[in-house]
């Protein structure tokens, strides 16, 4: 099957595209496009907007785009097909002015036959209306068509545009079972005698295994035929050996190649136990793992593969072995990035199923739509050996209802019918599931704490309190909610319905359901960052609980504020922050992929880092109460740059695995410290801001074992600028970054480095996007002037068709100029 990337000249403007509408808006303004393209990123940010905080205050419009396009006349009477692999959200497909298919589901790939609509050797015109001017999601979604566009043409006897699946039947060293699935359809009506050839080829490009068979075709239909491979001696995929196959499946007649299709592939055997807990190729794994939303930042939704392989090598990098797509279907792209460097996916359908979350999100549409889009998911994944385990939802309330919560069943079946090597999970908030109990269960609660409190107070002779203690702290309210009988209970059902059981916040059960429910397995499907000293031990000592997945391991844009860290007098319980907040600003990474403090902090606890690491409270809220949120840890950065604070007291935190750590100032002594007294692995110094070099050494049994220092930037700072690609394709349809960051001449960059800088671009290309990693900047990542953010701005380049040289030129007021080039090809 012919099938090529349908991206580029598509013409885009806005519009409900109604008919109505349409007469009314005569000839609306019209712009060129190269998909992967997001709308709603490319439009100023309005503090009135209907999805307020949850979306970032981002534009939610409607768009048109219309691509021309001709097959050639030798393309007649072959079938061919649209695949669009992600548009947000409500698409209505149009060919030659027919309505030719639709798709409410924004995070879906899906497909189109557009066979009977398109005419070989004349112009054709494509048209793709999306509704989306309604607040539809919780978070950041972008808008419009942001993932790949596919056309497939093929002759009427085809492999079927779902595509051939492979799966590991048999893995050990010496020999490898590998089944196939090869569905063909005919669009003809003569009885038709083809051959079907599959060939597994290894890294070497030699053929590792093959089978073929003679299969007989009749009139108009769809067969899947069934293939055994044997591979002896097969190398096994894993995430510290991703070995990636290339699988090559021919379809001929008489020895003409009708069709075929091309792939790689990883072969790997899977099992869970509650006595080995997951296990990969006979090994024992636990998932380090982290949340992701789908944006990347300055080039929001639109998704490109060096976008998603950089934030895959970023989060290996980080310790990270485990990812879960939260809470949608994840890209074929990110995928592919998974596969190639290895990583762990858990691959999330829903956010929700029949209730909704938001005012018009899947949840309008989701009973009459979910088993397609279930379908289109696994087919998607299933040749992806990244892909462990599929979640039917996340924070579902009908998991606790025991008629609504059939609808668990009803996907789980669904998803094991269409894939029986991969388990299922669901991804359960117990607060939620027991929400129609809540004001009963509260009260009761209070009461019960009511009366502890009194008679605590009638024993002591002190005056009663006029608020419950209990309501004093409400993560420990929460808690004993979570932890209770009524949760447990009514979870029960939902949890048999699948293979794992996915805790959102619930740590609090590993240890009493492991003894209630000896057969369950758990993994920590959603957890707060700042908990992992206390949760992963469990992960480990439990072989039933499996992993811990933390929200959340990126930064992403919407749920705006909910890690801002505020000072002084606690203003209520906002979950939200105000414009012109954007991001969420709870993530391990920063928007740019920085890591952020609590990354080195959760290296540690994982037992993968030895090095120290530092980090400073900002001085001008030294003493100062802080209010943290539940996903956030501490606002101390790794910055020795504190101009105006010289002389004054400033808090040092030192993060190791150590007993010990003692801290130097300029070569002076501070302190000798233990690790660990209030939070495991830091430890915590008062003093003195000096310019110059902060260090720390730790010990472990009297003896050093690590060391490490930040040394204050001079005052002689300049821009410097690289681009992580020399050369990009012309047409498109991937991207480099060009990092820039303030530093001195030494090369340490300077974190208070927020003065103005502007970009340019000359030569073959155009900027997709530019700015920094603030979660509450004002400044659009269309503006051509941005400030840095922790020294730090990025911007995203990719080429405009032509083949050349790009040139990115950056010039500031207060740091000087750089310049870099890139290369079109």
């Amino acid at each position: 099957m012919k099938k090529i990337k349908f991206n580029t000249g598509w013409n885009f403007y806005m519009g409900s595209g109604s008919a109505l509408q349409t007469m009314e808006d005569g000839n609306p303004e019209e712009t060129v496009v190269t998909l992967p393209h997001d709308a709603s990123i490319l439009r100023p940010r309005d503090p009135k907007e209907a999805g307020g905080s949850g979306n970032g205050f981002f534009r939610e419009e409607n768009y048109h785009y219309i691509k021309e396009f001709q097959l050639p006349a030798e393309d007649a009477g072959k079938c061919v097909w649209l695949e669009f692999e992600g548009i947000y959200q409500n698409a209505f497909v149009y060919i030659n002015n027919s309505f030719a298919g639709k798709n409410p589901y924004g995070y879906g790939n899906f497909y189109v036959d557009a066979t009977k609509y398109v005419h070989a050797g004349q112009k054709n015109t494509i048209k793709v209306v999306v509704k989306n001017a309604v607040p539809s999601g919780r978070w950041y979604t972008g808008g419009g068509i942001y993932r790949d566009v596919n056309i497939m043409v093929s002759e009427p006897l085809h492999l079927a545009p779902q595509g051939v699946r492979l799966a590991t039947v048999e893995a050990e060293k010496d020999l490898a079972v590998i089944r196939a699935e090869l569905p063909v359809e005919y669009h003809g009506t003569q009885v038709r005698e083809a051959e079907i050839k599959l060939q597994l080829i290894d890294a070497q490009g030699k053929v590792a295994a093959e089978n073929k068979m003679p299969v007989t075709i009749d009139e108009y239909g769809e067969k899947s035929y069934r293939m055994m491979l044997y591979v002896d001696q097969p190398n096994l995929w894993n995430v510290e050996h991703p070995y990636l196959y290339q699988y090559k499946v021919q379809l001929t007649e008489q020895g003409e190649v009708l069709d075929e299709e091309s792939g790689s592939f990883g072969i790997r055997k899977l099992q869970l136990d509650v006595k080995h807990g997951l296990r990969v190729n006979g090994k024992s794994v636990k998932l380090r793992g982290g949340c992701i939303h789908h944006d990347n930042g300055i080039i929001g939704a639109a998704e490109f593969p060096h976008a998603e392989e950089m934030r895959v090598r970023r989060l290996k990098e980080a310790g990270y072995n485990a990812i879960r797509s939260s809470h949608y279907p994840m890209s074929r792209v990110l995928l592919e990035a998974c596969d190639r460097l290895g990583m762990y996916v858990m691959d999330e359908f829903s956010d929700v199923w029949t209730t909704t979350k938001g005012e018009f999100d899947y949840g309008m549409v989701m009973t009459e739509w979910w088993e397609k889009d279930v379908t289109n998911m696994v087919w998607k994944d299933y040749n992806h050996p990244c892909v462990v385990m599929y979640s039917i939802g996340n924070e579902i309330p009908e998991c606790g209802n025991k008629l609504d919560v059939q609808m668990g069943k009803k996907i789980a079946d669904k998803i094991r019918s269409l894939d029986d090597t991969r388990y299922v999970t669901n991804s359960v908030n117990f607060v939620l599931s027991i929400q129609d109990r809540m004001g009963e269960i509260m009260a009761g609660m209070a009461a019960e704490n009511a009366q502890e409190v009194q008679k605590k107070e009638e024993a002591s002779g002190a005056e009663q309190q006029e608020i419950n203690s209990m309501m004093t702290d409400f993560a420990a309210f929460m808690d004993r909610i979570v932890a209770g009988e009524t949760a447990g209970k009514a979870t029960e059902e939902a949890f048999g319905q699948v293979d794992i059981a996915g805790y959102n916040y619930a740590a609090c059960r590993y240890e009493s359901d492991r003894e209630k429910y000896p057969d369950r397995i758990i993994v920590g499907s959603e957890t707060t960052p700042q908990s992992l000293d206390m949760n992963w031990p469990l992960v480990e000592k439990y072989s039933n609980v499996i992993g811990d997945f933390s929200w959340t391991a990126w930064d992403y844009l919407g749920e705006a504020g909910i890690g801002k860290i505020t000072y002084g007098e606690k203003k209520g319980m906002e979950f939200y922050a105000p414009y012109p907040y954007k991001a969420a600003y709870c993530g391990d990474m920063n928007l740019l992929g920085g890591r952020r403090v609590i990354s080195y902090w959760r290296e540690i606890i994982w037992g993968l880092r030895k090095m120290p690491y530092i980090a400073v409270q900002p001085p001008q809220h030294h003493g100062e109460r802080k209010n943290l949120t539940n996903w956030t840890m501490t606002d101390a950065v790794n910055s020795w740059n504190w101009k105006g604070y010289e002389g004054k007291t400033v808090t040092v935190e030192v993060y190791a695995d150590a007993q010990e750590a003692e801290l130097y100032v300029n070569g002076t002594c501070v302190e000798r410290k233990k690790v660990g007294e209030q939070k495991k692995a830091v430890t915590y110094f008062e003093t003195t801001y000096e310019p110059g070099v902060l260090e720390t050494i730790v010990y472990t049994d009297g003896k050093e074992v690590g060391r490490n220092k930040i040394i204050t930037a001079e005052n002689n700072l300049r821009l410097e600028a690289f681009n992580d690609r020399t050369q990009i394709p012309a047409d498109g349809s991937d991207i480099c970054y060009v990092e820039i960051s303030v530093k001195d001449g030494n090369g340490n960059i300077d974190l208070s480095a927020n003065e103005p800088v502007c970009i340019t671009i000359e030569g073959a290309g155009s900027i997709l996007g530019y700015g920094s990693a603030d979660p509450e900047s004002e400044e659009n990542y269309f503006d051509t002037e941005a400030r840095p953010f922790e020294g730090r701005l990025r911007a995203a380049v990719r080429g405009n068709g032509e083949k050349g040289k790009i040139t990115v030129s950056f010039t500031s007021k207060a740091y000087g100029n750089a310049k870099v080039e890139i290369e079109t090809v």
